[in-house]
């Protein structure tokens, strides 16, 4: 400092605070002040983490998506202009999700969906409809994770041109659901039953809450097999505070009975004059049989049940049970 000042011929003067015009900064105690407390406030991040599918498939929608998406992926980066007819003709069908449509990683999505590119549309219609379900599912099977101007009405064309879900569809009409309180937790009250489909018998559980669905192949009807087979359910998701069936003699043998006492649950049976007031499990053996009439590969059948939103509810039976999303044949978005 004293170097600085000098080659400065320097005078100094007291001069009282009264009379000076500007208060001299350096000479008063400052004002301690209590520092505020910023508010925090919550932000919801919706990110993609690129998609749950294998890598050859991954890089076949990045290389048609750079083929066939590349004007919509150029004006989605450079930003949409004020009015429609000053996109391209083939960009237009996108116009009113424009403001959900995002890319990552040289794939273009609307929100969490995956944009398919015009010739993977065909091959992803064949996955939507790969066990026949029937038109309300498609669209909430597709429409969790898929999107492309016009599919839900090419998945209704789909179904409709589709042989096997028509033959079927006029053969085998709904039978009424039995209405019955539904419990509070998953897997509290399940219902099971034993059903028989081309040569083989089966067992089968079903949540009450979920609607979520095991079976097991069964190599005799007896007791001890059906009790095996639950076992396996139950070391699945855990031993159900009731179980219900009917009355046939594999569920009301003494042998079942010291079974339910053994694992601690109610057993409850239905009437022997109306076995239908078992409807939550008749309705999952006529569920399953129509799945699998219609798609022969069984174990993939019964995963996209599982996957699929059930109808006024939007969560699939996996999410309702599990709390998360099954990974199926369908691309789907990681995060997701």
């Amino acid at each position: 400092m004293l170097l600085k000042v000098k080659g400065y011929d320097l005078k100094v003067e007291y001069i009282p605070g009264k009379k000076q015009l500007l208060a001299d900064t350096l000479s008063r105690a400052g004002i301690e002040e209590t520092p505020k407390q910023e508010e925090e406030e919550e932000f919801q991040v919706n990110t993609i983490d690129k998609m749950s599918v294998s890598k050859p498939k991954y890089t076949e929608f990045q290389q048609k998506t750079a083929n066939e998406l590349n004007e919509l992926y150029s004006v989605i980066l450079t930003g949409w202009p004020d009015s429609k007819e000053e996109v391209p003709h083939n960009v237009r069908p996108f116009w009113n999700v424009r403001d959900k449509l995002v890319v990552l990683d040289g794939i273009v999505y609307r929100g969490m969906r995956i944009v398919v590119p015009q010739t993977m549309r065909a091959s992803m219609l064949d996955v939507i409809h790969n066990t026949h379900l029937g038109v309300v599912k498609s669209k909430q099977r597709a429409g969790e994770t898929l999107y492309w101007p016009g599919m839900s009405a090419q998945i209704e064309d789909k179904i409709a041109n589709c042989s096997i879900c028509q033959a079927y569809a006029t053969a085998q009409p709904k039978e009424p659901m039995i209405a019955t309180k539904p419990p509070d937790l998953p897997w509290m009250q399940v219902a099971s039953d034993i059903f028989y489909f081309e040569g083989h018998n089966y067992i089968l559980t079903v949540d009450y809450y979920s609607k979520y669905i095991e079976v097991t192949k069964l190599t005799d009807v007896t007791t001890s097999q059906t009790i095996e087979a639950l076992k396996a359910h139950f070391a699945a998701h855990g031993i159900p505070e009731k179980l219900i069936t009917d009355n046939g003699t594999q569920y009301s043998s003494s042998q079942f009975t010291q079974f339910a006492k053994e694992y601690g649950f109610e057993h409850v049976t239905s009437s022997p004059r109306y076995p239908s007031s078992n409807g939550e499990a008749e309705a999952a053996v006529n569920t399953v049989k129509r799945m699998w009439t219609k798609c022969k590969d069984k174990q993939l059948a019964l995963l996209n049940y599982r996957a699929t939103p059930l109808p006024g509810i939007e969560l699939s039976p996996s999410q309702l049970l599990m709390s998360r999303r099954l990974r199926t044949t369908l691309p789907t978005a990681r995060n997701l």
